[in-house]
């Protein structure tokens, strides 16, 4: 038997070979390349993380998700952006035009809730636009503590947990919506959410340091 399985093998190989180009050691170290971490090497890439002045810069923040910790779960709520990574799309393009404002509320019990802050009129956008732009001067370093409008941060201070978390691989996760991780990054927080249907992830940065 071990005979006449030789030849099926070693068709398999020439197989691979002739149609891929590259070996069956090659290939199969290809098909097993995980999805997160490629996912992180576009959005490193699109925030062009080699350049120090780019203006995506903070989004090397999440790029660097796989080299965080779990640490300490934060004490107070944190605020930041998020970004929907779509399988196949122009991560480029979603770093431009789809980030939202968020805030990631946490309990004394430890449940937590990621909530989108989103405007419902031009009031509400100039506020939110406002408290972005005070968490991207954060992420790049320029100012140490984000200063949102009152309003907002007034709301953010309402917020309430709702799910449960746990300290597992390496991180603290739940599962909401969507399975989510946490992990800190330097002095900022990263939040990888993948939902069960759909294709691609969300990736979240966070701060503490705001008022």
């Amino acid at each position: 038997m071990k005979l006449l399985a030789m030849p099926a093998v070693v068709t398999v190989v020439a197989a691979v070979t002739a149609v891929t180009g590259m070996s069956l050691a090659h290939a199969e170290v290809t098909a097993k390349v995980d999805p997160l971490a490629a996912t992180l090497t576009r959005l490193g890439e699109a925030a062009n993380c080699t350049d120090k002045a780019s203006p995506q810069r903070p989004w090397c923040i999440a790029a660097g998700f796989g080299k965080g910790a779990a640490g300490t779960l934060p004490k107070k709520a944190l605020v930041g952006m998020t970004v929907e990574l779509e399988d196949g799309k122009d991560v480029a393009d979603a770093l431009t035009n789809s980030v939202t404002f968020v805030a990631l509320a946490i309990d004394k019990d430890g449940k937590v809730k990621l909530t989108d802050i989103k405007p419902s009129g031009p009031e509400d956008a100039r506020s939110v636009g406002e408290a972005v732009a005070a968490a991207a001067m954060v992420f790049k370093d320029k100012a140490k503590t984000a200063k949102l409008p009152k309003e907002l941060s007034d709301f953010v201070k309402t917020l309430k947990g709702a799910y449960a978390t746990k300290k597992a691989s390496n991180a603290w996760t739940w599962t909401g919506k969507s399975a989510s991780r946490l992990r800190k990054v330097g002095k900022f927080y990263v939040i990888i959410e993948q939902p069960e249907s759909g294709n691609g992830l969300w990736a979240t940065i966070l701060t503490d340091a705001w008022e």
